[in-house]
This record gives C-alpha cells, structure tokens and sequence, in this order.
C-alpha cells in the first residue's frame, strides 16, 4: 500500500482499524488467560510483564505479588536463565529447561516474541509444566537441550458460518477428541458429530443463532470423544466479516470440582438434619427406655404386664436402631492418617480381589512410588467396599480396574473440597450396570441403603482428600479417591511403655450430672444413686458452675450432655477443669456439633457415651470413666 493511500484514508476509518485491532489483541488475550496451562511474559529484563490465571494458582501468587519482580525471583534456577538466553541468542526458536525448586520438578519452555506495541524489544514467553521425577533421571544426548514441550491443550479452529464445516484446525485436536485435525477438515458432519447426541440439537440451535449476529459466543457441553469417552468442553466462538472461528478446551476436571462441591455440600446438609433429628429422638427414647427397663426390674415374673412392657421396649429397639443409622452417617469414623504405600496396597488387593470366568479383574500399580496419607487398613476396606460385585450399579459387569498415580489439581472452585495441587489416586472403574441417579450414591445410608460408599467418602473426607463418583446407565461406573501426597513413612521408633498410673484410695465417688431434659436427669441420678455413687445435679452449664463452687468435698466425674443451653458440655468441662484439674469427665449425647467430640479427640480422662443407652452401659461407663 502507497504512503497516498493512507493520505486519503478519514479519521474516522482509521479509528475503525485500530478498534478492530484491539478488539483482535483483547479476544487472544482472554484466551490466553482462561487457558490450563502456566503462562507468563518477561520483559528484556527478565521482568514479569504479564502471567494468566494457571501461572498464579501453580505459584499461589497474587496479581501484586509479581509487581516489579523478574522470574529468578519466583523460580532461582540458573538453567532457567540459560534456557532464555538461548531462545534469544541461539537459533531464535524455543528453547527448554529442566529445572527442581523446594521438592517440586518443572518443565520450562522459552519462546522468544516480540512486544505488541513496540516491535523492536524481545519479550520471553515461557510455558510452565509439571515435570516427573523420570524426565530427570533420562539420559540427555551430549550437548544437547530437552525437547521442548509447547502444545497447549486446546483447538482453535475455523469453519464456514453457513455450513459449520471446518476450515483449518490447529491445536490439540488430536489430543482432545482422538481425531487428527485432518478428520475434522475432512468430515463435513463433524461439527455436529463431535457433540454428545443429548446436547447436540440444544448446542447447535444456540450456534445457529450466534451466526445470526456479530461478536463472540460461547457454550459448554459433551463431546463424543473417538474412544468413545465422554467429557466435557468449553468453546468459545466469534462470527465476523472473516468467517467463523472458535477456541474449544476440556472442562471435565472443572465439570469433576463443581459435582464434588455439590456433593460435599448435600452431605454436610444431610449430616446436618440427621444429627438434629437423632439428637431430637434419642431424649424421649432415653426416657421410655430407662423407664420401661425399670418397670419390667419392678414387676413379678409371672405378672401379664411384663408382656406389654416387653412389646414397648421391642419398638423402642426399632426406632433406636433408626437413630443409630443415622449417627453412623454423621459420626467422624477415620483413623489417624498416616503414610501409605499405595503400590504396595495394591499388589495385596490382588490376592483379595480375584477375576473369574465372568469378570477380569486388572490391578495397575503406578511405574513410580505413590505416597498418601491416609490409614492402610482402612483404605483397604474402602477398596474392597467400592470394588464389590455386590454393590447395585456393579452388577452385569464383566471387567473391573483398579490403579492408581499422582494426579494435579488445575482448577480453583471456591469452596471446592480440593484445593489447587497434585494429590494421590486411586480410580475403581468397571463396565457394570452403572445407574442414572450417581448423586445419591453417598446418601444411601441415611436413605437405608448399602452405606459403604457414604462410610467412605466420610472417612476420605476427613484425611483432607475427595472421593468422586460417576456413572451412566450401562456405561459403567468410576469411582476415584483423591488423597493428600506423603513423603515415604520414617521408620518407626521405640516406644517406652507407658508407666500405670498410682492406685486411687478407695472411696465413695461423686458424680455431677448436668443435663437440661429433666426426664433423662431423674432418670440417670435415680441409677447413679442405686449404684451407691454420690450425686449432685444441674441443668444448664451456668447452674453446673455455681453447684461445684458451694460443693464441699471433692468432685470426682463430670456426667454432662454437650448440647447445653448458654454454656456447652466441652466449655463446661474446660473451666471446671481450671479449679479441678483432675476432674474426670464422661460426655452423653445423641448429638453434637463439636468435632472434636464427634472426632473422638476427648481430653485426658473423658470418655463419651452415645444416646440413646441402656442403664447397664451408663453405669460401666461411668466405672471406666473414674477408673481412667
């Protein structure tokens, strides 16, 4: 173009062509900074000039935290810089590093571009990757530098506006759906056919109508991948005077995160009502129990009463059987975590978990060490749980896998039960019936159903990691544990025998029982008082307080029930405990919201003991209590 053509052009044309190019250099930028993959610009400096979402979350850096800082400052390694200069001195072209800081391994990509607004500096762009211990123990030809690793994990692509068939298509095309990018050129269907068949008439109405109109669109739904696998994508789309092109990226992992939150958050919702509802039904089942207990100790052996008491007690067994079902659905049941051996788990599960002739069974250990933490036994009786025939959605099966790896978390959900990191695995996959309702998989114990699954998404839970469930109708079922990384476990240490603690002198014990129902209060101090203990009584934390200040002799056990109005059962033991350092403590509940209670971490001397009771255990419980 002559320098007379540009003479001739009007301001207002001109403004026309440097909007469209802004808007060019905005559409490439959200693109960049919604990518999965770690990206960031260097100044000629070395400075941080720009860094996208992934950058941030792999680092855990605010938008602040990279103000005026270089790259050696986030990541000090010598080869990093070594791998910019040669991208920029040596043949121009990219170049790539191997690099190790604080425990966690990198594979670093430089490209050397330049700048957008002043086209004489060089900027650095540098691809970020999480690297595995294997690339660092592969040997290296002499002199030269690991390949580098630049595919992003997305297809851009173009396509006619009026027949959606694809023009050119760049990217992980392959890598997403399994079908080289010449397919997707060549198939003219395509666009249509990589979409799941349910979300495919929806989907294509909405492009229809985004082809209607200028600008940018975007939608998210299932692609068929050539596997046959279903996941689930994000594809953004602009429609202008050039024709129609788009950015498609894999959204699964995030699709995984939202179902997870949302499971977490029906459970806790559910532990929630259980627990108030068991909390609510134990106080009067603790007063027909221990009072029809009492009336059947009281009436002769051949009075017809005993039968109708007897029938009475027979239903309050029933509905107390219910109320225990739901506790054990609230209960915190985990054992401490500790490191595990996840291979060494595995090759034990394959004694334990045989094939036959209908189903083959494949245990698929990972090539490296995998460390969790977590408790070996149980974990082994979580696998065994979710890998059982019996299970509903197992049925018909014919093949079962069970391995596991080290996994990274890219996404960030707020509120998500995973945080952002790389987290141990075990997938449980087969090709059973699978079921059209995966949601209520860890609800079945509250909904009287086989509980192993809620049982273990608790006990997963409360190791700091996440168990996720899918499946579809005769397509199989997948569960997959996700559990916190661990170094190898040290090798354990002596451990001297306790000393047994002195002999109490013989004495009449006293007990204070606090406790706000009064049917329950009469009731434990008329069996305490039976059983020749000493008992004083109150019936609210405040009241408790002010009895053991007027109390001359010595308290020996606290009896309280945690949920107390004004002062709880913990807060009450903990300020009597600030006068009475030996006060022993015995806490009864059907309910509570305090996890460490439910977590079973009692302070030294307590013991608790779960609503509803029979009057024989209250009384060997309050034994072992004093004599603790």
């Amino acid at each position: 173009m002559e320098r007379t053509d540009f003479e001739q052009w009007k301001a207002k044309e001109v403004a026309r062509l440097l909007a469209l190019v802004e808007t060019e250099r905005r559409y490439y930028q959200e693109i960049v900074a919604s990518l999965p993959v770690a990206l960031v610009v260097l100044g000629p400096d070395r400075s941080i000039l720009s860094a996208n979402r992934s950058f941030r979350q792999t680092f855990g850096l605010r938008g602040e935290d990279m103000r005026r800082k270089t790259i050696e400052q986030i990541l000090p390694s010598p080869e990093l810089v070594e791998s910019i200069r040669q991208a920029h001195v040596g043949s121009g072209g990219p170049s790539s590093a191997l690099i190790q800081i604080e425990g966690r391994r990198f594979r670093i990509a430089a490209v050397p571009i330049r700048n957008w607004d002043e086209e004489g500096d060089l900027e650095t762009l540098l691809m970020v990757e999480e690297a595995s211990a294997a690339e660092f123990t592969r040997p290296q030809a002499s002199g030269a530098a690991p390949a580098p690793h630049l595919e992003i994990p997305a297809v851009i692509w173009k396509a006619d506006p009026r027949t959606f068939a694809f023009t050119s298509v760049a990217g992980a095309a392959e890598e997403l759906l399994g079908y080289p990018a010449a397919h997707w050129v060549s198939t003219a269907q395509f666009f249509r056919e990589r979409i799941h068949p349910e979300d495919r008439a929806a989907t294509m109405a909405f492009y229809e109508a985004a082809v209607g109109r200028q600008g940018d669109a975007s939608t998210e739904f299932r692609a068929v991948a050539a596997s046959g696998a279903v996941l689930w994508c994000r594809e953004t789309i602009r429609n202008s005077d050039r024709g129609l092109s788009g950015v498609l990226t894999d959204i699964s992992l995030r699709k995984q995160l939202e179902r997870e939150m949302l499971a977490a958050e029906r459970t806790e919702a559910l532990r929630a009502a259980a627990s108030r509802l068991a909390h609510d039904l134990n106080n009067p089942l603790m007063i027909i129990t221990g009072y029809g207990e009492e009336l059947l100790q009281s009436l002769p052996a051949n009075e017809s009463a005993r039968a109708d008491v007897a029938q009475i007690m027979t239903a309050t067994e029933r509905i107390s059987g219910i109320t225990a079902q739901l506790l054990n659905f609230t209960r915190r049941v985990a054992e401490p975590a500790k490191p595990v051996d996840l291979n060494a788990l595995l090759a034990r599960l394959e004694e334990k978990i045989p094939g036959n002739d209908r189903v083959s069974v494949e245990i698929d250990p990972a090539s490296e060490p995998v460390w969790a933490m977590a408790d070996a036994s149980q974990l082994e009786d979580i696998l065994q749980a979710l890998a059982s025939p019996a299970r509903e959605e197992a049925r018909e099966r014919s093949r079962l896998s069970i391995s596991c790896g080290v996994e990274a978390i890219a996404e960030q959900i707020p509120g998500a039960p995973l945080a952002p990191g790389a987290y141990a695995r075990i997938t449980i996959r087969d090709d059973g019936r699978g079921t059209d309702s995966p949601k209520s998989v860890f609800e079945a114990a509250v909904l009287g159903k086989d509980p192993s699954a809620s049982r273990a998404y608790a006990i997963v839970r409360e190791w700091g990691g996440d168990l996720a469930f899918s499946s579809e109708p005769f397509r199989g079922s997948t569960f997959t544990i996700y559990l916190p990384l661990s170094q190898a476990a040290p090798a354990a240490a002596a451990v001297a025998p306790p000393e047994p603690p002195a002999p109490e002198p013989p004495r009449m014990p006293t007990i204070l029982l606090v406790e706000d129902e009064p049917g329950i209060r009469a009731l434990v101090r008329k069996i305490l008082r039976r059983e020749h203990f000493v008992v004083i009584e109150a019936g609210s934390g405040e009241e408790a307080l002010n009895v053991a200040a007027a109390q001359e002799g010595r308290i020996d056990l606290l009896v309280t029930d945690v949920i107390l109005p004004g002062i709880n059962g913990r807060e009450l033991a903990e300020r009597m405990r600030e006068s009475l350092p030996e006060l022993k403590v015995l806490y009864v509940s059907g309910f509570t919201s305090d996890e460490s209670v439910r977590a079973g971490a009692f302070p030294p001397g307590a013991k608790f003991l779960q609503k509803p009771f029979t009057l024989s255990a209250l009384v060997g419980k309050v034994r072992e209590a004093l004599a603790d």
